[in-house]
């Protein structure tokens, strides 16, 4: 049975090692399966968290938990914070964050790089690299590769294999799904990496042949992960242009939307929102610019996926400017409670929620904050918990910021006079009409006239 490692268990990592340990041949598992964290009090506490036996709460997906759990009964989830367990590995899984320094405006390569110096010290031949992280353009082919070949040639090993194929998965209800059946990107050193981490791909989810895409290089793949989510970002950001021009003017932006995806070509235009979170679009874009200064050193400025970046950063807190003074003697120390803090429905992440900057902007004009979020629970920011269900009423501005799935049917019996702020279309349109016909409340829904 060939050894798979997963080095790095966040969010990618902890979900390609169930996969993996959950690939089968018949009534038979396929592979040896370990999960590899750092010896630091993060990645101990990760390792420690895991080895509990508990579920992960990363999403509200039932079927993800469900299969991690039996593969928990079926003891076929291992985790260490053990370097040798890179020696007998056959194929390893790099799953770690390049993380963006936006103090110093630059990708913090250094760390990462040492993360691949210490497995490819360890490795032995013929083994295959799969590199899921999100990197600037350039960066497997000329820093990486390199690395790993001096550090092979030290051994006297001169063959490996290496792929670049970043992570695709969808955050919430469809985490598993997403898993299983989203197409795989899938750029290789060689033809023999692509065969290779195919055949690993088919083994583990399953996949046809139509689902896995080839390019011919490292750098094609992690070029395709940086525009996919530079064109997100980009997107979200002409609609807050947008936004504002409806706002400052009286038009219905919802309205003029839904008619504009009528056609076909213009399916996929985004909606007006808070604000960008999560880990990926807040600093992928400026990968770009990264790769050209860092990496490839060629000049090139990717000014509208800059700018993206820049407009969606300033999102919340302008938002929030003009919640202010249309409400402001209704915000001026109230007591609020937030509805929803994670960045993305149906998920307890928080990273980089704009939730964030809407505490901390309501804060300043003295209210007092609660949050209600079941999913989340302990929010690390402020460092408390969500109310409990029961203490939903008392409080007089209710501001909705995350659309999970169990908020459908949430029935709240507002105070007299309370304000109502529905930021990220949390609610329903018989629901918003309801609240804004009512003359006991004030209400303001981002995109609307209502």
């Amino acid at each position: 049975m060939k050894k798979i490692v997963i080095q790095g268990l966040g969010y990618v990592g902890l979900a390609m090692m169930t996969f993996c340990a959950g690939a089968r041949r018949g009534k038979k598992y396929r592979y040896n399966v370990v999960g590899i964290e750092k010896n630091t009090p993060k990645g101990l506490k990760i390792v420690s968290n895991i080895n509990s036996g508990k579920a992960p709460e990363i999403v509200d997906d039932k079927k993800f938990s469900n299969f991690y759990s039996k593969l928990i009964k079926d003891k076929r989830i291992k985790v260490s914070t053990n370097n040798s367990e890179y020696l007998k590995a056959d194929i390893i899984f790099v799953c770690s964050n390049c993380d963006f320094n936006f103090t110093k405006n630059k990708v913090e390569i250094e760390s990462y790089i040492k993360n691949i110096e210490q497995i490819s010290k360890k490795i032995k031949k013929d083994c295959l690299l799969i590199i899921q992280s999100t990197l600037p353009p350039g960066t497997t082919k000329k820093i990486l590769i390199p690395l790993i070949k001096k550090n092979l040639n030290l051994r006297g090993i001169k063959n490996f294999y290496l792929c670049h194929s970043f992570e695709r998965i969808t955050p919430g209800k469809d985490y598993y799904y997403s898993m299983r059946n989203v197409e795989r990107i899938v750029g290789g050193i060689n033809k023999e990496s692509i065969k290779i981490t195919k055949k690993i791909f088919k083994d583990i989810f399953g996949l046809n042949s139509n689902k896995i895409i080839e390019f011919d290089t490292p750098t094609e793949s992690e070029t395709c992960k940086i525009i996919e989510n530079s064109y997100r970002a980009t997107n979200i950001a002409f609609i807050e242009e947008w936004r504002k021009f409806c706002s400052n003017n009286n038009l219905d932006l919802e309205k003029i939307l839904n008619s504009i995806r009528q056609r076909k070509t213009h399916s996929n235009i985004m909606r007006s929102g808070i604000g960008v979170g999560g880990y990926c679009l807040t600093k992928d874009p400026l990968f770009a610019k990264a790769s050209s200064k860092q990496i490839l050193k060629k000049k090139f400025d990717f000014p509208i996926s800059s700018r993206a970046v820049e407009i969606n950063k300033k999102m919340t807190p302008d938002i929030m400017l003009e919640i202010k003074k249309k409400f402001s003697k209704r915000l001026l120390r109230k007591k609020v409670l937030l509805i929803g803090v994670s960045y993305r429905e149906d998920t307890n992440d928080t990273r980089y929620a704009p939730a964030e900057k809407v505490f901390n902007f309501l804060k300043k004009v003295g209210c007092k904050l609660s949050f209600y979020d079941p999913i989340v629970n302990h929010w690390s920011h402020t460092n408390t918990y969500s109310v409990e269900k029961k203490y939903l009423k008392d409080f007089e501005v209710y501001v909705y910021l995350t659309k999970h799935q169990l908020f459908k049917n949430l029935k709240i019996a507002y105070k007299n006079k309370s304000l109502i702020l529905d930021l990220n279309h949390v609610l329903d349109k018989k629901k918003r009409l309801e609240i804004s016909k009512n003359k006991k409340y004030e209400s303001y829904f981002i995109g609307s006239k209502e």
